[in-house]
């Protein structure tokens, strides 16, 4: 139970990550049509709203933020729980080899 709420955490953090890099890749994309004076074709996103950005990258972005997402949260896991490389674990560690 623990695991599988820790890898749908870190899938939502994929997900937030790739909405702001397709922010960021938009704001990009719109300053380069505005100074090179193309023209914008805008699409809607599931029916609401507008997106200068084809639906190949939309999408592919959403998808990407899920699968790295979802294996972040797997070596994540490995690492603070399985191999116990965390730094609660280093300082208890720590004061065992003080005493």
């Amino acid at each position: 139970m623990k695991k599988t709420i820790y890898l749908i955490l870190s899938v939502i953090l994929g997900i937030m990550i790739s909405f702001i890099i397709h922010g960021l890749m938009e704001i990009v994309y719109l300053n380069w049509v505005e100074k090179s004076g193309h023209l914008v074709a805008w699409n809607s996103v599931l029916g609401k709203g507008s997106c200068a950005l084809s639906d190949w990258v939309k999408y592919g972005l959403l998808i990407l933020g899920i699968i790295g997402g979802y294996l972040l949260g797997r070596h994540w896991w490995q690492i603070v729980y399985m191999e116990k490389r965390h730094w609660r674990f280093k300082n208890k560690n720590n004061e065992n080899f003080e005493s």
